[in-house]
């Protein structure tokens, strides 16, 4: 769990400073919100600028009508989760923006990320074997598994003729 902690850390001090896309508290409700801050021992409500506020309202209206979608991606997440804490619902939310699953978590690089995944789910990594982006491969796997009323966003990939900007070159996620 201390890589978790970690992870959620990290993920906080994007938030706080403002980098990466987050919605309002990170996507979480007010209760998983006031445990998260708990937990960290860190402001409730980071001070941001105007600017950073205005950002994270719109991505939270835009959010609102996806918000089946993140919290089926979120629950998928948490079934390969090391830790009960919410890096889960933080990886989901950030999963609804539209760069980089990287780049919205306000990360530095992808690589990066492949390291976020393969301390909180080593599993999900095992299981991209063919190295595919993160948020394609979650949205690739839950809809071969076809749960609930997901709108399979990725492609067959085999007959894909983008398959170079889904996979990573050999040896990066």
């Amino acid at each position: 769990m201390p890589e978790t902690i970690h992870w959620l850390q990290r993920l906080y001090d994007n938030y706080a400073s403002g980098r990466g896309h987050f919605p309002e508290l990170m996507g979480l409700d007010s209760g998983a919100w006031s445990l998260l801050s708990r937990t960290l021992q860190c402001d409730e409500t980071p001070p941001v600028a105007a600017e950073i506020a205005a950002r994270r309202s719109l991505a939270s209206t835009l959010l609102q009508p996806r918000l089946a979608e993140r919290d089926q991606l979120a629950l998928w997440l948490k079934g390969y989760a090391q830790s009960p804490l919410p890096v889960h619902w933080l990886l989901a939310s950030a999963a609804m923006g539209f760069n980089h699953l990287w780049e919205d978590l306000g990360l530095d690089s992808r690589a990066e990320l492949g390291e976020l995944m393969q301390d909180c789910f080593p599993q999900l990594v095992v299981m991209n074997d063919k190295k595919m982006r993160w948020k394609k491969f979650f949205y690739r796997q839950r809809c071969l598994q076809q749960e609930g009323d997901l709108v399979c966003r990725s492609p067959s990939c085999d007959d894909c003729c983008e398959w170079v900007h889904c996979f990573a070159p050999e040896g990066e996620h």
